[in-house]
């Protein structure tokens, strides 16, 4: 069943899926219309935990660790640095919340392995009176270097080109197939086929500051990631019902007024905004990805949500597993 493969879209999933056809020698071409997406903004954390009710995520250690095969792979084909450790240092709202992290632990509860105990010393600017708890196994994934290093790959084989395409226009000629990946764009047409896929709006500010978060991500409702050499990452906003993706003055606001208490004022006075940033993330009504055929011919892989950097490797090696029957 292999011939020639199209995918549509070359944003985390078009990526990951040109990467599945690389390692089984299939023939593809990528499409991309250079339209923005979310993986071009994307912070791309990975965290294995769900801080509301402290439990893990589904699926957490398989995810995880063909995740972590998955980018590690990719790092040694192009011969870059995508991969980043980050522990997440989540700030304690309150002594209730405190007390649940604590009892996660002494009761071995199944989130208890990516735990680690409870700290009352916390990096001089960071305001946290009920302590910190760490979830060690965490990070970051450089999307944007990701998908620009594949896509220069590609266009210097000759797999790659500027060009759009919709579903209406069914299987191109000299193509046995097309994935379509195209995320938030391909909204209309999935819509109309029944599949209700979501554009949830967010936005990420870039700050400067000589805070020094000793390589730790700072969790309090919003995050605060380091990304570069006092320069740091704050997001993410979600808002549904926004049809035109732009950086926003509210958005900004919840930003910065949600980090206010997790910081000394003289470090929040301090922060120095260079960036404002904004994205659509695709997301199914019930926040499980879509894939498989939706007309002959035509596959999707869509919806990967907020979650997207953890949960992508497994979604599109199982759908390309099962399209062709490996």
């Amino acid at each position: 069943m292999a011939g020639k493969t199209l995918i549509v879209g070359a944003g985390l999933a078009g990526t990951l899926v040109a990467w599945e056809l690389i390692k089984r020698d299939l023939e593809f071409t990528v499409y991309d219309n250079g339209s923005p997406s979310a993986s071009r903004v994307a912070a791309g954390m990975y965290n294995p935990v769900s801080f509301k009710r402290i439990v893990e995520v589904d699926d957490a250690e398989e995810r995880m660790e063909l995740m972590h095969a998955t980018y590690s792979e990719i790092e040694s084909e192009l011969g870059i640095k995508i991969l980043n450790r980050a522990p997440i240092m989540r700030i304690f709202p309150n002594a209730q919340y405190r007390e649940h992290w604590v009892n996660r632990i002494a009761k071995g509860h199944p989130v208890a392995k990516w735990l680690r105990p409870v700290e009352n010393e916390v990096p001089d600017g960071v305001e946290a009176p009920w302590g910190v708890g760490k979830v060690s196994e965490s990070g970051w994934v450089n999307i944007p270097l990701l998908t620009s290093a594949m896509n220069e790959r590609l266009k210097s084989e000759g797999c790659f080109e500027l060009k759009s395409w919709s579903i209406q226009d069914g299987v191109p000629e000299g193509f046995d197939r097309v994935i379509d990946c195209r995320g938030v764009g391909a909204k209309p047409e999935l819509n109309i086929l029944g599949l209700r896929l979501a554009a949830d709006h967010g936005e990420i500010l870039t700050l400067k500051s000589t805070l020094d978060l000793q390589g730790s991500t700072l969790n309090k409702v919003k995050w605060l990631m380091p990304f570069e050499k006092d320069t740091f990452k704050l997001g993410a906003t979600y808002e549904w019902g926004v049809e035109k993706s732009q950086p926003t003055k509210s958005g900004k606001e919840e930003l910065l007024t949600a980090i206010t208490s997790a910081l000394s004022k003289e470090v929040y006075d301090a922060l120095e905004i260079t960036n404002h940033e904004s994205g659509h993330r695709p997301t199914s009504h019930d926040r499980k990805p879509y894939t498989g055929e939706v007309v002959p011919k035509v596959y999707v892989i869509n919806g990967l949500g907020t979650r997207g950097v953890l949960i992508a490797p497994k979604v599109v090696r199982n759908a390309i597993d099962e399209l062709f029957s490996v």
